[in-house]
């Protein structure tokens, strides 16, 4: 009891921690939908870079021909996204300096997750509406 009672008179000295709130668990302040990322393979055509002199946005168009689970819906569709924008990294297989059309590649992009009955073509506009974060060029297909 001796050894509790300074500690106690510490505490109730300091109002901020005889008073302190406990954390609530699982808060966070994102009102949004969750974002995720959608990774779409297949063939890549109509490439232009982002044009940094006139700061003009680039494009790329892929038909997918496999995603990850958010993207299963695009299979077969064939996608043009009009933001490559200067944040987008662009990786090219062996030293190659273009993306030529016929390509293999992947094309990621993130955007809101949609429920899982949301169809292609609705998943099709939400994505060509925003920026592609990465593009890798694979070569082309063996």
């Amino acid at each position: 009891m001796k050894k509790v009672l300074p500690f106690a008179l510490a505490a109730l000295m300091i109002p901020s921690v005889a008073f302190a709130k406990a954390p609530t668990k699982g808060t966070h302040s994102n009102k949004g939908k969750a974002k995720v990322q959608y990774i779409l393979h297949g063939q890549l055509s109509a490439f232009s870079p982002f044009d940094s002199a006139t700061s003009t946005n680039g494009s790329i168009t892929i038909v997918v021909s496999h995603s990850n689970r958010h993207g299963r819906a695009l299979k077969g569709a064939s996608l043009t996204f009009p933001m490559v924008t200067a944040n987008t990294k662009v990786v090219l297989e062996n030293g190659v300096t273009v993306i030529t059309d016929g390509d293999l590649g992947i094309v990621k992009v993130r955007a809101p997750k949609e429920p899982k009955d949301t169809s292609a073509a609705d998943l099709t506009t939400l994505l060509e509406g925003m920026p592609v974060r990465q593009i890798i060029d694979q070569g082309p297909a063996s």
